[in-house]
Formats: C-alpha cells, sequence, structure tokens
C-alpha cells in the first residue's frame, strides 16, 4: 500500500482506484481485503463519510460490532436497505468475491455514479475509505501536496 507522500509522516496511505461499474459493483483492492479481513460472502456496513461529500466508509461487521459503531450496526437488518443516523446513511451488504455492490439506493445515499472512480485509503483500524478521487485531487491541491496528486495518478485501478 503506497504512501501517496513517502517519507512524510501522517500522509494518506492508498491502496488503489476502484470504479464503479454499471451494475454497481466495486471492486475492493486485494491488499485492502487483506489488512480489513473482508472475505467473499461476509458480511460489512458502508456508512457515509464526510457529510455533504461523496463516497463512504466500509466496514468489516464484526469488527464495528465491537466499536463505536456497534448502536447503529446492530440494528441493520435488511441487506441493501439505507438507514439514517444522525444524519449519516449506513447499509448492510453482502460481499462478493473481491467487490461489493452498490444498489441504486446506496449509490444515490452516498453521492455516488457509474463510472465514479473511488480512491481506497486506510481510513482507521476498522473503516476501509472510498472516496472519488477528484475530491482527494482537489484537498491535496488545495494544501499544496503536488507530489500526492501526481502519485494518485500511479495508483492501481481496479
Amino acid at each position: 500500500m503506497p504512501s501517496l507522500m513517502p517519507g512524510t509522516p501522517g500522509t494518506k496511505e492508498a491502496y488503489g482506484i476502484s470504479v464503479i461499474a454499471r451494475d454497481g459493483t466495486l471492486r475492493i483492492p486485494p491488499k485492502a481485503l487483506a489488512r480489513y479481513e473482508l472475505n467473499s460472502n461476509d458480511w460489512a456496513v458502508a456508512v457515509t463519510t464526510h457529510r455533504g461529500e461523496g463516497g463512504f466508509a466500509l466496514l468489516n461487521k464484526v469488527r464495528a460490532e465491537a466499536s463505536v459503531f456497534r448502536k447503529y450496526v446492530v440494528q441493520l437488518e435488511q441487506p441493501d436497505a439505507v438507514q439514517w443516523f444522525q444524519e449519516r446513511a449506513y447499509a448492510l451488504i453482502r460481499l462478493g468475491p473481491g467487490t461489493i455492490r452498490l444498489s441504486p439506493a446506496l449509490r444515490k445515499a452516498f453521492h455516488l455514479k457509474t463510472g465514479d472512480r473511488l480512491m481506497s485509503v486506510k481510513s482507521t483500524t476498522i473503516a476501509l475509505s472510498f472516496t472519488p478521487a477528484e475530491i482527494w485531487k482537489a484537498k491535496f491541491a488545495k494544501r499544496g501536496l503536488v507530489e500526492a496528486v501526481a502519485n494518485m495518478d500511479k495508483l492501481d485501478v481496479f
């Protein structure tokens, strides 16, 4: 998993770029699957990240149940159904073989569409972030992090 600014402490570590296919399928980079112990047929939870921004965080459901997310995760019963807690969208998702499928309702809740390029980033020990690459590029450019923007173009695309 490359750092977007090697040698600079605290910079984001990215797993790659995942593209939303026409059927809503999104491939999860293999190193992210391993890091977050996400396996085919496991349950995961998708949750809004920053309010008003596109994207989501993917949580290993078992880990999420042992975290601050527990009070929301235990209320999720219907797969792919969007539930709102504290103005954040949450959804229970069944993982495919190295993939997730975002239903139209989930894409709407997470402000995403077919063809969006999402950078997968190590967020916390239980949350893998998928945020539109353009949002990251704008944030990095605003902070003058030209090297990080350039390195994003070198990430593997899934």
